[in-house]
């Protein structure tokens, strides 16, 4: 089976979608995508018309929108080979569950859902992975508390938030292909981490607690609908470890923005649990969770920041 998936590129819940995906069937094209060019990158696979020539498309972790989302609807070739796998809020409350290939869906009996616990549930559910791979369950179920941040708030389980230091240790397709040949081997073992990943994790562990202690250091305030907002420039990839930081210290904000340039984009994470970031976002062209959400900052507004940040 030939199968095309577009997935979310910016952390472990979009990844772990791209390894099941792997895991489960023979031939895998995988898009990785930022939440914002979804919608462009299908369109691509429309116009040269490679979308027909797959047996199954996937999207998982983000949501089709209007007008792509009818169009597939009302394509006869396309709309049983279509399946989208979401957990975003925004796509309820814009109406983007609407049809039968949809599912998105916030929570279950688990807890918050992911979009790799979404995907994982169907995959197992229509035979395509063996339900009693515990280490395969595992993995799944590590992405999901990670991802909801449950790994904290629920459980007190460090091993998620390792898992993500693995990620940004290694990188997307590394992270891929790294994830791909640990699941693969049937051992009946459960997930654990090798003496390679520990290395890995452990090296990255420090870097990012030197990283947490310099932006710390660079933090701006602005008043931004009524709210206090801390403003920090940061590598992308630093963005939860960060926001975790400065709850953890009692910094004095209601929210921060972190601005990262090498990825085009605004992260918004609240640091008071009574503030709601999803509208800030989409207040600035973005969209997200009630506690974390991103905006893309334009090309003419990463040149200006460029220059402010330079002019010194």
């Amino acid at each position: 089976m030939k199968v095309l998936l577009f997935t979310h590129k910016s952390d472990i819940d979009g990844m772990g979608n791209a390894v099941l995906a792997k895991l489960a069937f023979d031939e895998v094209d995988y898009v990785l995508c930022e939440t914002f060019n979804l919608q462009n990158e299908i369109n691509k696979y429309y116009d040269d018309k490679k979308i027909y020539d797959y047996d199954m498309i996937f999207i998982t972790d983000m949501w089709l929108e209007e007008p792509t989302l009818t169009k597939v609807a009302n394509d006869n070739k396309l709309k049983n080979k279509f399946l989208i796998f979401d957990h975003h809020e925004s796509a309820i409350e814009g109406n983007y569950n609407k049809y039968d290939f949809t599912t998105i869906r916030i929570s279950d009996e688990k807890g918050l859902c992911s979009g790799t616990s979404l995907f994982y549930e169907w995959l197992v559910n229509n035979g395509f992975i063996d339900k009693i791979n515990q280490k395969i369950a595992d993995f799944s179920e590590l992405t999901r508390k990670y991802d909801t941040w449950e790994w904290k708030t629920k459980y007190n389980d460090k091993i998620p938030q390792e898992l993500n230091l693995l990620f940004n240790s290694v990188g997307c397709n590394g992270y891929i292909k790294l994830m791909y040949d640990k699941l693969s081997i049937l051992d009946g073992k459960r997930f654990l981490f090798n003496d390679l990943e520990k290395m890995l994790i452990n090296n990255k562990k420090e870097q990012v607690n030197e990283k947490l202690s310099n932006y710390a250091n660079k933090v701006y305030y602005k008043e931004i609908f009524g709210l206090k907002a801390g403003i920090v420039f940061i590598d992308y990839e630093y963005r939860n470890d960060l926001t975790e930081f400065f709850r953890q210290n009692n910094f004095d904000m209601d929210f921060v923005m972190l601005i990262a340039l090498d990825k085009g984009t605004i992260s918004y994470r609240n640091i008071k649990d009574n503030i709601n970031v999803r509208f800030i976002a989409e207040a600035m062209g973005g969209k997200g969770h009630d506690q974390a959400a991103a905006s893309p900052i334009s090309e003419e507004k990463k040149r200006a920041l460029i220059r402010i940040l330079t002019e010194n």
